[in-house]
């Protein structure tokens, strides 16, 4: 199984992969609130930020390390974690700026947080039992 993960998991897939998804929640976030949900789920929402931002964080982290595993450093682990945030900060605030039925959240944002540190553990936890510890 890890040998098909490493496989797919190429630089090329992976920066199409990061780009696509990126695209994705940018739309997603962006796209009118039809304020209808078909789940009554207490903060749905944020259990969605978090899993998005889960993702989004583990998707680069990877592309990155396939990109230079030989210089892999904590800087470039920073620079992936505050690129995540910050983005997540703007798709808020062109919530609030574009959008007619979106807002400004900073609960939100707090979940964007949550999910790029459960996005940087995944990574460090499937990097070390995939053997790419230098």
């Amino acid at each position: 199984m890890m040998r098909v993960i490493k496989k797919l998991s190429g630089r090329r897939n992976l920066l199409l992969l990061g780009v696509i998804y990126t695209l994705i929640i940018t739309f997603a976030s962006l796209a009118p609130d039809r304020g209808v949900s078909t789940f009554d789920i207490l903060f749905l929402d944020k259990y969605v930020h978090v899993v998005m931002h889960w993702l989004l964080t583990f998707i680069w982290l990877s592309y990155f390390f396939l990109g230079d595993q030989n210089h892999f450093s904590s800087k470039m682990v920073i620079l992936a974690l505050i690129t995540c945030f910050f983005y997540g900060i703007v798709v808020e605030a062109f919530q609030h700026w574009f959008t007619e039925t979106r807002t400004f959240d900073f609960f939100d944002i707090i979940a964007n947080a949550i999910g790029d540190l459960l996005g940087l553990l995944s990574f460090m936890m499937i990097r070390k039992k995939m053997n790419y510890e230098s």
